[in-house]
């Protein structure tokens, strides 16, 4: 039997794109049949998690999504292994299905752990392999693009965090929320109380994000707003934490754990996640998610590009 969350992986691949409130209410459809537990809140994170790991690109401020072509990377020095992600349709489903079967390479599922207020995600296709010229043969056979890492070229193209659309101060009046750094929660506010990260509805009934900076007015995004505002309020905050491997050999790479509250922006947690090809840990008591298996070279890159410090310790 497919699982929900596969289930659902293969609905928005053979879609192929469309409007976020769609797509939305087909998971809140399939939540109601397989997931009778899960918050309101649990598609808005099944989406980002399907961004992080390549199965999707959303463009938030126009509520449409696409579906990723398939594509195969190997993981940063992970021992012969390689992440299949994008979109995956019943034909390619098929090809895949025949590859293997061929005995070329050894595909393995590996799931994401949810807890049961989340909508499950799908299995994640871990290929092992023994040699990358092997690895990108299999891979223009089976008709998908291979890219020898993408967590290590992405993390090199990280841009540094900028707020360059201005944009018109919130309506007096309007149902305005300001963003509690200290809470990590937006918090209801009469009108504007100095700079910071604000949240509204314009009059097309889009939600949208607002940094007041020095007076002006930026468009931004929620993730993206959070660390401009720390970056310009905190700068050595203490969200971004890097804990070495214990192995002999293993000892520049390990976890990034990043606070709740403080989301990374797409590009940053799909660069992150690519480092394992699975979806980050959830630790409920730390409060925190736990990205495995990522370089320190990486992390660091990471925290530089959204103006932050990297802790470096054993304090987890």
């Amino acid at each position: 039997m497919t699982e929900s969350g596969d289930l659902l992986l293969r609905w928005v691949s053979e879609q192929g794109a469309g409007a976020l409130s769609d797509v939305k209410q087909g998971m809140w459809w399939l939540a109601a049949k397989y997931c009778p537990e899960i918050e309101p809140g649990a598609p808005g994170r099944w989406l980002r998690d399907a961004v992080s790991l390549a199965y999707m690109d959303i463009d938030w401020r126009n509520r449409r999504w696409c579906a990723a072509p398939p594509a195969l990377t190997r993981l940063p020095q992970a021992r012969g292994l390689a992440v299949l992600t994008g979109s995956r349709t019943a034909a390619f489903d098929a090809r895949l299905a025949q590859a293997v079967q061929d005995g070329l390479l050894e595909v393995f599922r590996v799931p994401s752990e949810r807890p049961p207020r989340d909508i499950p995600l799908p299995a994640s296709l871990i290929v092992q392999f023994d040699d990358e010229d092997g690895l990108a043969r299999w891979a223009a056979d089976l008709g998908v693009p291979y890219t020898p890492c993408f967590a290590l070229q992405g993390a090199v193209l990280l841009p540094p965090l900028r707020l360059e659309v201005r944009t018109s101060e919130p309506e007096y009046g309007r149902p305005l929320e300001q963003y509690d750094l200290e809470r990590g929660a937006y918090q209801a506010v009469r009108r504007p109380q100095g700079d910071g990260l604000y949240r509204l509805k314009r009059r097309d009934s889009k939600r949208v994000c607002q940094v007041r900076r020095s007076g002006e007015w930026y468009e931004t995004s929620h993730e993206q707003g959070i660390y401009c505002v720390l970056q310009s309020q905190k700068p050595q905050a203490d969200v971004l934490r890097w804990l070495p491997e214990e192995d002999c050999g293993r000892e520049r790479f390990g976890t990034l754990y990043v606070d709740w509250g403080y989301p990374l922006p797409d590009l940053h947690r799909r660069v992150a996640v690519m480092c394992s090809g699975l979806a980050p840990r959830i630790n409920t008591l730390a409060e925190n998610l736990a990205y495995d298996n990522v370089p320190h070279a990486v992390a660091v890159k990471i925290a530089n590009s959204l103006g932050q410090r990297l802790r470096e310790d054993n304090d987890e």
